[in-house]
């Protein structure tokens, strides 16, 4: 069998990668209490992202062929597009010092997210397109791992 990944979180605040076995998927990402940020509508929002983000590693890990994948990249991003939107009138709403910045790095993520798509699209060789649609997954848990997590304690005194 393949690899599942699973994120777990390390005393350092730096979320890690751990490899273990899985009974639900070959390549999955779990999700982990730690990455709540205690408002409803966007842990549903950054749920959604991890099934998404394990959509595109199956089709990645099973060989699907390339129309597949791009659907799945495709759905992820159509879903992140959104959740920026909507990730910034909330941070925008409650008056998150750091939105601008925020918001800086959701339009910087997406113009990577245009770039790797083009170079999906041009790519001829299963193993060029796949890697890009794995570097697309990379980037959006990157993002939910050190963009998303530091306005969590914010968001969470507001609420709280």
């Amino acid at each position: 069998g393949f690899i599942a990944l699973t994120v777990i979180y390390t005393g350092l605040n730096r979320p890690k990668m751990k490899d273990h076995a899985s009974s639900k998927h070959e390549c999955e990402i779990e999700w982990h209490d730690f990455l709540a940020t205690g408002v409803p509508e966007m842990d549903a929002e950054h749920r959604a992202f991890i099934m998404r983000v394990n959509e595109l590693n199956l089709a990645v890990v099973k060989a699907r062929d390339k129309t597949v994948v791009r659907q799945a990249m495709d759905r992820m991003l159509t879903e992140a597009a959104s959740h920026f939107r909507s990730e910034q009138d909330l941070l925008d709403k409650w008056e998150y010092p750091e939105a601008a910045a925020h918001a800086l790095k959701h339009a910087e993520l997406m113009a990577k997210f245009a770039r790797t798509m083009t170079e999906f699209e041009i790519a001829e060789f299963s193993f060029v397109w796949a890697a890009k649609g794995l570097q697309l997954k990379q980037l959006l848990v990157e993002h939910l791992l050190k963009e998303d997590l530091q306005y969590r304690s914010f968001l969470q005194s507001k609420i709280g």
